[in-house]
Order: structure tokens, then C-alpha cells, then sequence
């Protein structure tokens, strides 16, 4: 049967080598043609549980969206593990959240995406900047406040960490050209919440930066700022590295109620929360500890 043929797909089996969901199905669908004469859309279609050969062209085309359904239709038809179901509804849900360059940062995260290149940058420069400069995701927070100028000076003040009113010139700019700030009727800047025009992808070093610049940031906030205004804890502990997963998992949870909880509209200052977790020590494997010191 052609459903039993897709699980052999060498594209298939290698869905995490993809940064676009897109990519993946219309690279998908490129092998099947190659290697069956007879594979159609239409049949692809209908296996799918879609009515119209269209509506699966539609959606490799970038006409429409994969809905939820067809999302699970899809895991279903090329019978995806559990690690691979997961990055694929990540891969769609990062293309629908374009527009919104601070959950595309989270969502990178939890995919833990490492591009086979890593120094290569897949995205347009402009939306690489974006992420890779720590100062554009506050100032985009910061023209949310009341009582926000559009004077590149006035802002470039207000950040408690340095930047120019040239980096902030040209932040907006970029923010601008890639749509996520437009200008009112009145000049004034606000958050564009259309769909980001962009195919491009996040890159690992994007986001490595970032945190980076952030790192440097909390340094300088521990000698610089007041303890009523900050908080820096930190615990360390032994566990088992198998465990390493679901932990992630919990302070991912954490991080995205805690955002929720204290998000508000008319906020009068931007904060950043950053979780670190990572090893101090070598993992000591099994049997070592019978070993006898020399």
C-alpha cells in the first residue's frame, strides 16, 4: 500500500534535518514522485482524509495554513515517533508564529534545534539581528508601555545596559521592514501583530547569541542593581542524567506561567527572566564507582 511506502521514505525518517514544515512535505513529495511514477497528490490527498487534491497543493504552496486535523493526519500517515510527532507540530506551530519574534525564541528552544551547519545563517539577515541582539525584543516590549517616544535618544536612555541611539535607529528600522513595529496615524510606533512575510529560519547561533548578550547582562545587573529589584538564586544538586528531559520540561512550564502570571498590559518597565541548567561535573558511569583509586 502507498501508506506503507511512506514509512520508507528517506525524507520521512529524517524529518529533524528540516527547519520549514513546508520544505519537508514539498521535499517529501518530490522523493515520492521520483520513486512512483504513479503517486499523485490526489491520492496523497485522500489518504490524508483531505476532500480536494487542492487542499494539500494549498498548503505546499503557502496558500493556507495545515489546520490541527490535517496536522494530526499527517503524524499519523508517516507514522512518526514520538520525538518526531513533536518536532513536526513544533515545525508548524514556528511557522505560524513568525510574527512574533519572542515566541519563536521560546519555541526554538524547546526544539533544541541544531542545524547540520550551524555557522550558516538560513535566515534573512534582518530577522537574524532581530534574535541575535539582545536590545531588539525589549524595545519591542518597550513600545507597548504608555508614555513611550519614538526619540531613538530618549529609548537608548531608558535601557540599563548599553546600546546607541544608532543600534536603536536601526532596530526600528529593521522592525519596521520586517513588520512586526508599524507607524500610527500619528507617527507613533506599535506592535504589528499581522504574519511576519518571511520563509527564513531561525538559526541555533541566532538564539546562542542572544543568550550570550543576556549572560553579560545579568552579570553586570548582579553588581549594578538594587536586591529589591532583581533576584539571582541558584542551587546545585545531584540527579540522574536521564532525568535531564523532564526537567527542561518543568522550568519550560515554569518560565511560560511565569510570563503570564505577571505580563500586563500598561506596565511601566520591562524585566527579562532567564533560567540557566546545565552540568557542573562529567557524568560518572556505571561501574565506575567500583573502581579502585591508585
Amino acid at each position: 500500500m502507498e501508506h506503507e511506502l511512506s514509512i520508507k521514505s528517506e525524507t520521512a525518517k529524517n524529518v529533524k534535518k528540516f527547519t520549514d514544515y513546508r520544505a519537508f512535505l514539498v521535499a517529501y513529495a518530490q522523493e515520492k514522485k521520483q520513486n512512483s511514477p504513479a503517486w499523485s497528490y490526489g491520492a496523497w490527498a485522500r489518504m490524508l482524509g483531505l476532500k480536494t487534491t487542492s487542499s494539500i497543493t494549498k498548503i505546499l504552496n503557502g496558500e493556507r495554513e495545515a489546520g490541527s486535523r490535517v496536522i494530526e493526519q499527517m503524524v499519523a500517515y508517516f507514522k512518526f515517533r514520538d520525538k518526531d510527532a513533536r518536532y513536526f507540530r513544533d515545525l508548524v506551530r514556528l511557522h505560524k508564529i513568525r510574527s512574533d519574534a519572542r515566541l519563536a525564541v521560546l519555541l526554538m528552544e524547546k526544539m533544541g534545534k541544531e542545524h547540520p551547519d550551524a555557522t550558516r545563517r538560513l535566515m534573512d539577515e534582518r530577522m537574524f539581528r532581530v534574535i541575535s541582539n539582545w536590545y531588539y525584543l525589549p524595545l519591542r516590549e518597550l513600545t507597548r508601555i504608555p508614555g513611550f517616544r519614538n526619540d531613538p535618544d530618549w529609548i537608548s536612555k531608558h535601557f540599563r545596559f548599553k546600546v546607541t541611539a544608532r543600534d536603536i535607529e536601526r532596530a526600528i528600522h529593521t522592525f519596521i521592514e520586517l513588520k512586526i513595529l508599524r507607524r500610527d496615524d500619528k507617527g507613533l510606533l506599535a506592535v504589528n501583530e499581522g504574519q511576519l512575510d518571511t520563509t527564513d529560519d531561525v538559526t541555533s547561533e541566532a538564539i546562542k547569541r542572544y543568550h550570550e548578550q543576556m549572560l553579560g547582562n545579568a552579570r553586570e545587573a548582579l553588581r549594578s542593581q538594587g536586591v529589591q529589584e532583581r533576584e539571582f538564586s541558584g542551587s546545585c544538586f545531584a540527579m540522574r542524567s536521564g532525568n535531564v528531559g523532564a526537567a527542561k520540561e518543568m522550568l519550560r512550564e515554569f518560565k511560560q506561567k511565569f510570563v503570564r502570571t505577571f505580563e500586563e498590559t500598561g506596565g511601566d518597565t520591562v524585566y527579562q527572566v532567564q533560567l540557566q541548567f546545565f552540568p557542573l561535573t562529567k557524568q560518572i558511569k556505571k561501574g565506575e564507582e567500583n573502581e579502585v583509586q591508585q
